[in-house]
This record gives C-alpha cells, structure tokens and sequence, in this order.
C-alpha cells in the first residue's frame, strides 16, 4: 500500500483530514522529536504529514504536527504534546507514540518499525511490518 492509497482508503471510511503541514514544519518536529530523545519522524510517516497533518476518524487518532483544534470531542494534541505527555514511562523511551484509540497506542522505534502499545501499561502487543497496516489499525479500531 502506498501513501496515497492508505489516505484514499480511509477517506472512504469518513476519515477527517487536517490540511497538510509544510515541508519546514516536518521538519521542526523532527528535530525536536530528536532533542527529546524521541525515535525520529521514518519516511512512511513524514510522506502522510506532506498530504495530511493528521487524521481523525471516530475515536482513533494519528497526531499530526500540529494540534487539530476540531477532534470529536476535544482538541487532538499534536505528536510532540502527546510524547511530552508520555516521557517518563519507560514503555516509551526511544519511541515515539504517532496514534491512539480507545483500545490501544501506537507507536515506531528509531528504524521505523510500528507497534501496538496496551491502553495501560504501554507494553507492545503487535510488531508490524507493514506501517500502514499499523495507521489502519489505529484508525478503523477508532471506528467501532
């Protein structure tokens, strides 16, 4: 699946796109997701941030650059308040959390490798190797 494709693909399910983020606020976050500590933004998903700036679709999020002022219930924190918000547990050192449901977290390592996290104790659950099997995931269980 490509980039274009995935974004079709949930755009058919009543997905809610943020407008794109420039190229210098991708940039911005990745650097400042490194100078956290944070595993830094694969290609997968600094591709998705060039044509959205994140999405929404029922109760399942992928954080985007910036916070999306009209979620469903509350305003979606960006990738880097998220991350903030979750620096001290050790569940997450070197990762950086990209999505969440109401039944899971998700979240890549330094090479770009998508996991599933529990709600709770953010222990991994799945290991993907196909990153938008992962952002699917993330979304369509945010659906039910």
């Amino acid at each position: 699946m490509t980039c274009s494709e995935f974004i079709s693909f949930i755009k058919s399910r009543g997905a809610t796109l943020a407008p794109p983020a420039t190229p210098n606020k991708i940039t911005l976050t990745n650097t400042s997701l490194q100078q956290r500590r944070r595993a830094m933004l694969p290609a997968f998903i600094s591709e998705l941030y060039t044509q959205t700036g994140g999405i929404n679709l029922g109760n399942g999020y992928i954080f985007g650059p910036d916070k999306i002022p009209q979620g469903l219930h509350f305003p979606v924190p960006s990738i880097l308040q998220i991350n903030d918000e979750l620096t001290n547990i050790p569940q997450t050192i070197g990762k950086t959390i990209f999505g969440r449901n109401d039944l899971f977290w998700f979240c890549f390592d330094a090479f770009g490798v998508c996991y599933m996290l529990d709600n709770l104790t953010l222990k991994p659950l799945r290991r993907y190797d196909d990153p938008y099997r992962a952002l699917s995931d993330c979304l369509i269980a945010g659906k039910f």
